[in-house]
């Protein structure tokens, strides 16, 4: 497989987003939502957060392959300095490098912003997500048990956390995703 691109997501990409995750929420476990998502209800989380986190694409000859994106962990203001990553390869992609070049941009800039914590949510059992955010310095940090019903069966949900930058200094303000990421075709990975 050739080498995926990895750029700033655009509003023409949700649909593509839709496609991926739906896959997910209608076949698996990995993803709790029961419902599929529209590429509207996309849209609208996208320019709800575009500006302060990170969401990326990754292509192969044009089309999207997989995606990462951040969003807040917490909606109080303490919370700030940490953000949620989530990442998804198109069924049929996996294994092939597209999750690990996602999210070696996605940490790049969530780390130029000024985050200090990431952390990830993993529906279990999952081997392959654990590996990945392992690979990456992530941590366990806990596991909830039972605590999704899907399928007629209950979930486990574990918890994985990453420092980014030293916490001990005094943190500063969040830099946007464009001062840091550039332009949307700027992320080649």
């Amino acid at each position: 497989m050739t080498t995926p691109e990895v750029r700033l997501a655009q509003a023409d990409d949700m649909p593509a987003f839709c496609k991926i995750v739906n896959h997910y929420i209608a076949t698996t476990t990995l993803n709790f939502r029961t419902q599929a998502q529209t590429p509207d209800e996309w849209l609208k989380e996208w320019q709800r957060l575009r500006e302060r986190y990170p969401w990326l694409v990754a292509t192969v000859d044009a089309a999207v392959v997989g995606l990462a994106y951040a969003g807040p962990w917490k909606a109080r203001s303490a919370y700030d300095w940490s953000a949620e990553v989530t990442v998804y390869v198109a069924d049929g992609a996996r294994r092939q490098g597209i999750g690990k070049a996602l999210y070696e941009r996605l940490l790049a800039i969530l780390d130029a912003q000024g985050y200090r914590t990431e952390l990830a949510v993993v529906a279990l059992p999952n081997p392959a997500s654990v590996a990945l955010h392992e690979f990456f310095g992530f941590r366990p940090a806990g596991v909830l048990q039972a605590v999704g019903f899907k399928f007629d069966a209950w979930c486990d949900v574990g918890f994985w956390q990453r420092q980014g930058k030293s916490i001990d200094a005094k943190p500063g303000p969040i830099r946007s995703v464009q001062e840091v990421g550039g332009s949307p075709r700027a992320c080649v990975g």
